[in-house]
């Protein structure tokens, strides 16, 4: 087995876009989840709990590109 290179994850937690860019690759996925299975995804907007219709979330994938 090749050898695995050692990562600093306190650099990578330190690095905003590193983050920000892992962050917004989860919330895809979970998209592309919640379309699939065509079940809306929860979320919080302007103090209160929504439901995101699948469609909806394919219009902000979409949008994305």
């Amino acid at each position: 087995m090749a050898d695995k290179k050692e990562v600093d994850i306190d650099a990578l937690i330190g690095d905003e876009a590193v983050v920000t860019r892992a962050l917004r690759k989860g919330a895809r996925e979970a998209m592309k989840r919640h379309i699939a299975a065509g079940v809306p995804m929860i979320s919080w907007e302007d103090g209160k709990v929504v439901e995101i219709p699948p469609e909806k979330l394919a219009e902000m994938l979409l949008e994305e590109l």
